[in-house]
């Protein structure tokens, strides 16, 4: 589906249709209320490799536990957190010491921030919004991740908290849990379904602040939410501006730029 964003330039109307293809976020919106019960699991990400794990997020939280996964109590493990309001990456393989690196941009300013995870054998690297935060190696003795378990995000199931021998990482329990929304969650730029959760409200749409009038749909694109129109006989940023008075307003801005500007005789 194209979402198609209308904006007005002097003696011409352009339509600007962004389509859905290639964008950041469309779609289902997951609601994270921060309670420690809550958890929402995604097929397994084979993460061995070279491979890439993407996903949009909003929150206005300083702290929580946005991503884990790991080969159920042996070595290796990932772990991305939201710390003092910037991301933390940490993983290890083959029972090597952790390597970690931070995001130095902040992701807690209540906006929408596209992140990216990119595995490359020992080395991962962290993207927010486009742009290559760091990348971290791992001295280890093997250079490819073992993943057996299935994706957190949000939080890990209970079956996990109590038992801490299949965690690699058992301080996971301990995590602040996260507190926002996250939103088109993709593995190699191919969107992954939600396979179950607790304590996650699903929502189609882009979150409380962001509401669409009139029966039209809002989605995330490429980190900006944008409503799609093209079913509702409305248009605008919101859906809220008929397409009569549109068009009155756009022939009122004609008369006024003719008459500031006339065109001049031949």
């Amino acid at each position: 589906m194209a979402v198609c964003v209308w904006a007005a330039a002097p003696l011409l109307f352009l339509g600007l249709c962004l389509c859905s293809v290639g964008g950041h976020a469309q779609g289902e919106v997951l609601e994270f209320g921060g309670v420690s019960s809550q958890w929402g699991r995604f097929p397994v990400w084979n993460a061995c490799c070279e491979s890439v794990l993407s996903f949009s997020l909003r929150t206005h939280s300083q702290e929580g536990l946005l991503l884990y996964l790991d080969d159920e109590g042996f070595c290796d493990f990932l772990e991305l957190l939201l710390l003092h309001g910037h991301l933390r990456l940490r993983f290890s393989i083959f029972c090597a010491e952790p390597a970690e690196l931070q995001s130095g941009v902040a992701v807690s300013d209540g906006r929408w921030h596209a992140v990216r995870v990119k595995r490359n054998w020992k080395n991962t690297s962290l993207e927010v919004d486009g742009r290559v935060e760091g990348w971290a190696e791992v001295k280890s003795k093997r250079r490819d991740m073992t993943v057996f378990s299935h994706t957190y995000i949000g939080g890990v199931s209970p079956e996990l908290h109590s038992s801490p021998l299949r965690l690699t990482s058992p301080a996971v329990r301990e995590q602040t849990a996260f507190r926002g929304w996250i939103t088109a969650v993709s593995i190699n730029g191919s969107s992954v379904a939600l396979d179950s959760s607790e304590g996650v409200t699903v929502t189609a749409g882009c979150g409380p602040d962001h509401q669409c009038q009139n029966g039209g749909v809002c989605s995330v694109i490429n980190h900006r939410a944008v409503c799609d129109c093209s079913d509702t006989g409305y248009q605008g940023n919101d859906c809220s501006e008929g397409k009569a008075q549109s068009r009155a307003g756009h022939q009122k801005h004609l008369i006024l730029h003719t008459h500031l500007h006339p065109v001049p005789d031949l």
